[in-house]
C-alpha cells in the first residue's frame, strides 16, 4: 500500500520535470523566419512607443502601407502568410502591440496612438490598416482618433465590444488546457489533440482541413506574449463599445468572418458590416477564427481583390475631380 503514494509522487514529479522542460524550450525556441514575397527573411525593426518601450515592426514590400495588427496574444508572427501574400503589391508593416505601458495610465486608446508612433517612424502618412481579433477594435479606434491616417479599414474575426456570454463554460474551461496540450507535451501527442480541439472548434483550431496550417503555427510559434498580458488587454478593453464609433467611419471597409468561428461569432462580423457605412463582408466556408491561416491563399486573394477595386474606385474618383490618385492613399 505505501508503494502506490511513491509511485504517483513518482509519476507526477516526472509530468511536472517534463513540462518544465518543455517551457523552457518553448523559450528558448526561435521563431521561423517571416519573409517577403521573395522568400527573402526580414529583419525586424524596432520602434520605441511611449513610456520607453520598443516594439520589433516587419516590413516588407513597396506600395500602398498595410498595418496588420495582431490579436490578444498574438504577435506579428501570426501574419506570416499575410506578410508573404500581400508584400508583392503592398508595404506590409507589421507591429507587435506593446506588452506593459511604462508607468503610464492603461487606456485603450494608447493601442491607436502606438500605430500613430510607427507609422510616423515609417515616414508613412496614411494606412490601410488590417486588424485580426483584437487588434480590430484598434484598428476601429484608430480610425476614429486619426481620420486623415486610414483610408481603408479590414477587419477580420473581430469584435466591437466584449461579450463571452455565447462561450460557455466547458469552452471557456478547455481554452486554457488546449493552449498547453499545443506547447509542451510530445509533439505526436500535441498533433492528436490539437486534432481533437479543431473537431470539436476548441480556441484558435477549426474543423477544415487548413487547421493542419494552425496545428503548424502552434507547434513552430513560441509563446512570447504571457496569457496576463493578454488578461489585461481584456480588462482595458472591456468597458468599450466601438458599435457607434463604426457608424462614424466613412472610409471603404472589408469585413471577413469565419463561418466556424466559434468566439468572434460570424452574427458579430455581419454586426460590424452592417454599421461601416461603407463596407463589404465576405464570409470564408469553415474558416475558424485563424482562417488567415488555415485558409491562408482564399483570404489573401479576397484582401487583394479587395484592395484593388479600392485602387480602381480612387483611380475613378480622380479622374472625375482631376486629383491625384495618390490624394486618396493608394498608388495606381
Amino acid at each position: 500500500m505505501r508503494l502506490r503514494p511513491l509511485l504517483w509522487l513518482g509519476a507526477g514529479a516526472a509530468a511536472s520535470a517534463c513540462l518544465v522542460d518543455r517551457w523552457r524550450r518553448n523559450l528558448q525556441t526561435e521563431p521561423r523566419p517571416l519573409r517577403d514575397h521573395r522568400g527573402r527573411v526580414l529583419k525586424p525593426l524596432f520602434v520605441e512607443l511611449a513610456g520607453e518601450e520598443c516594439v520589433p515592426v516587419a516590413v516588407a514590400g513597396t506600395g500602398p502601407a498595410i498595418v496588420l495588427l495582431p490579436g490578444l496574444t498574438g504577435d506579428s508572427e501570426i501574419f506570416r502568410y499575410q506578410i508573404a501574400g500581400l508584400s508583392a503589391s503592398c508595404r506590409v508593416i507589421a507591429p507587435n502591440l506593446r506588452l506593459d505601458f511604462g508607468g503610464m495610465e492603461r487606456q485603450f486608446n494608447q493601442f491607436a496612438h502606438d500605430v500613430a508612433t510607427v507609422l510616423d517612424a515609417l515616414d508613412e502618412p496614411s494606412a490601410c490598416l488590417l486588424g485580426l481579433s483584437f487588434g480590430g477594435p484598434i484598428a476601429v479606434r484608430f480610425a476614429t482618433l486619426y481620420p486623415e491616417r486610414v483610408w481603408a479599414l479590414i477587419l477580420t474575426n473581430t469584435l466591437a465590444r466584449l461579450d463571452l456570454s455565447h462561450v460557455g463554460l466547458n469552452r471557456t474551461l478547455l481554452i486554457p488546457v488546449a493552449r498547453w496540450t499545443s506547447r509542451f507535451l510530445p509533439v505526436p501527442l500535441m498533433r492528436r489533440l490539437a486534432d481533437l480541439w479543431g473537431r470539436w472548434g476548441i480556441w484558435v483550431f477549426d474543423p477544415s482541413p487548413g487547421n493542419e496550417r494552425i496545428i503548424d503555427y502552434e507547434l513552430t510559434t513560441p509563446v512570447r506574449v504571457p496569457m496576463s498580458v493578454g488578461g489585461t488587454r481584456v480588462e482595458i478593453f472591456r468597458e468599450c463599445d466601438l458599435r457607434p464609433d463604426l457608424r462614424a467611419i466613412r472610409q471603404p471597409a472589408l469585413v471577413i468572418g469565419g463561418s466556424s468561428d466559434t468566439y468572434t461569432l460570424p452574427e458579430w462580423q455581419r454586426e460590424i458590416a452592417d454599421l461601416l457605412p461603407n463596407s463589404t463582408y465576405v464570409e470564408i466556408p469553415y474558416g475558424g477564427h485563424l482562417s488567415l491561416i488555415s485558409h491562408a491563399e482564399t483570404f489573401n486573394q479576397v484582401v487583394l481583390d479587395w484592395l484593388a477595386e479600392q485602387r480602381e474606385a480612387g483611380a475613378v474618383a480622380a479622374r472625375r475631380n482631376r486629383m491625384r490618385p495618390d490624394d486618396f492613399g493608394v498608388t495606381i
